[in-house]
């Protein structure tokens, strides 16, 4: 073994985690704003978009973990890195399971429906703008923790609304598919939740 490979098997490339994350957060917010399309067109089209943002935002973490084993040094804590994309694809992923639960329940949108997914958008939308600039800026990367905590107040509000609704109905057996579909929902928000408290203790420890 040469020089140049005993280097290369203790002090390896290092790896872009920044743009591993950010690319991961990109899939995420094209994933739920696909879904939110979907809501009002039922489009075959915008279901297999968000299929597939699915597919590759699970294909980047699948990568990230595997450098991350590999990896000498990271930028910041590994565990911090792997909690962070672990919470991240559960988001879209539970945006894949409301999509496939209004399928198979044959659940209509309602406004319920339309505006949790809303707010969620909102919320992946600040977290992708927010870990673009985690790297250069992480003063500013920290500007929308507020909001992202907010679009979670929201929906849970939403959810028990809705579901104050529910138990108003004459129709068990509508409120249980509308329940299953609004918990999809909630589950997403809270794992983006989630993923705000590691983004958060991250800023703390690098600034």
């Amino acid at each position: 073994m040469d020089k140049r490979n005993i280097f290369d098997r203790f002090f390896p490339v290092k790896y872009d985690f920044y743009g591993m994350l950010n690319k991961q957060a990109e899939f995420n917010m094209l994933g739920i704003h696909m879904l939110h399309k979907w809501l009002t067109s039922r489009s075959n089209n915008e279901k297999e978009e968000l299929l597939r943002h699915v597919k590759e935002a699970d294909e980047v973490r699948l990568d990230m973990e595997s450098k991350l084993i590999e990896a000498f040094i990271t930028p910041f804590d590994r565990e911090d890195i792997y909690s962070i994309s672990v919470e991240m694809d559960k988001v879209i992923e539970f945006a894949k399971s409301t999509l496939e639960s209004m399928e198979a329940f044959d659940v209509e949108p309602n406004d319920v429906i339309i505006n949790m997914v809303e707010k969620l958008k909102e919320g992946i939308d600040y977290l992708f703008e927010s870990l673009k600039v985690l790297e250069s800026n992480p003063i500013k990367s920290q500007q929308n923790i507020i909001k992202m905590r907010e679009t979670y107040v929201k929906v849970e509000q939403l959810y028990r609304d809705g579901m104050s609704e529910l138990f108003k109905c004459n129709d068990p057996m509508h409120a249980l598919k509308q329940r299953e579909v609004y918990h999809h929902i909630k589950d997403a928000s809270a794992y983006l939740e989630y993923t705000v408290d590691i983004f958060h203790r991250i800023i703390v420890r690098r600034v």
